[in-house]
């Protein structure tokens, strides 16, 4: 992704987008990068890309170094026009490889730039909308994965515009972002936790608590308002509730909700005090003693993954039980795992 310094107009019109577009067409023909998806707005730009031969710097620097220097001479102008340079992140999930492509084609919409992506000629949603694309398009990965979902043996346009065209929530737009920004590189969890079990769920977190240093953990694949809003509903159901971990029984909301934005949400010591209204040296001791509640306190640990999975569920809705669908493998180049770098906004 890059972004106009100090978030300025950089594609001031549909000249300027099929210029930028021509250029990482020129990085596709010359073997540097393979594109899946992207979406060219206003103010910046998302690309999806794989890195074909570890040289994804070449060809992102040389994209938009042709582009500033058209933009401008044509403008009389010098000086930069990014705000640096470009960020990437790798992306080894397929299912949040598939809700990154949610997510760029909901960039115009969101924007009122289009009543929907397929209208935009800008976004890799206008050419999967169609029966064929450009050669510079990579669309063979997600031919196949929308022919899976449908079992069909063609690419119907119809069926991408189903698969991609629900709205995408603000939380799960909000996880998105928070990764983006995040630029954690440990593997990612979503694949093994959407669709899962709760037992599952809690397996993952035992190996979470386990693991406690204090340091950050994972990639979030929930939103803070999610998990609060499963708390919420369950605290209503159990009013009071105590562990007997000590001598005096404890309060067994306060290490779950810490635990659960913790985990789930890949949030510090700091937001987590923020979300519950606790210190962060109460969120530590708070996390502390969850696990040792998922160890000493049967019901408190089948409760603890049981809100897991229902905030996950939460988040992604209906796509919550694709976790559990088989992998398809294409050859010449988009596989599992994933060996590609996505750029955002």
């Amino acid at each position: 992704m890059n972004r106009g310094i100090a978030k300025r107009t950089v594609f001031e019109n549909a000249d300027d987008k099929r210029y930028f577009l021509a250029q990482v067409a020129w990085a596709v023909h010359a073997g540097w990068i393979e594109l899946a998806a992207f979406c060219i707005m206003p103010t910046h730009f998302h690309l999806l890309v794989r890195s074909t031969e570890a040289s994804l710097s070449q060809a992102m620097g040389q994209v938009l170094n042709n582009y500033v220097r058209w933009f401008n001479r044509g403008r009389k102008r010098d000086g930069p026009l990014f705000r640096s340079r470009f960020l990437s992140r790798p992306v080894d999930s397929v299912e949040y490889w598939l809700e990154l492509f949610r997510y760029f084609d909901a960039n115009p919409v969101e924007a009122r730039l289009a009543p929907s992506p397929a209208l935009y000629p800008h976004c890799s949603a206008w050419w999967y909308a169609l029966p064929e694309g450009p050669i510079w398009l990579e669309r063979r990965w997600i031919e196949d994965e929308v022919r899976s979902r449908y079992g069909t043996a063609e690419y119907d346009p119809q069926q991408y515009l189903a698969m991609f065209g629900e709205a995408m929530s603000p939380s799960l737009a909000r996880v998105i972002e928070r990764r983006i920004e995040s630029g954690v590189r440990t593997p990612d969890p979503l694949d093994d936790l959407l669709g899962a079990t709760p037992e599952r769920v809690l397996d993952w977190m035992r190996r979470k608590a386990a693991l406690a240093d204090g340091t950050c953990i994972d990639l979030p694949v929930c939103d803070p308002a999610d998990v609060l809003q499963v708390l919420a509903v369950e605290r209503r159901l159990r009013s009071d509730w105590r562990l007997p971990l000590t001598r005096v029984p404890c309060d067994a909301w306060p290490p779950l909700g810490v635990a659960l934005v913790r985990d789930l949400c890949a949030a510090t010591w700091a937001e987590i005090g923020i979300h519950l209204g606790i210190s962060d040296n109460g969120a530590m001791r708070a996390y502390r003693r969850h696990g040792q509640a998922l160890t000493e306190a049967p019901e408190y640990a089948a409760v603890a993954g049981r809100l897991a999975t229902e905030a996950i569920a939460r988040c992604y809705g209906a796509r919550s039980a694709l976790g559990t669908r088989p992998r398809i493998e294409v050859a010449g180049g988009w596989r599992e795992p994933i060996e590609s770098r996505a750029t955002h906004s």
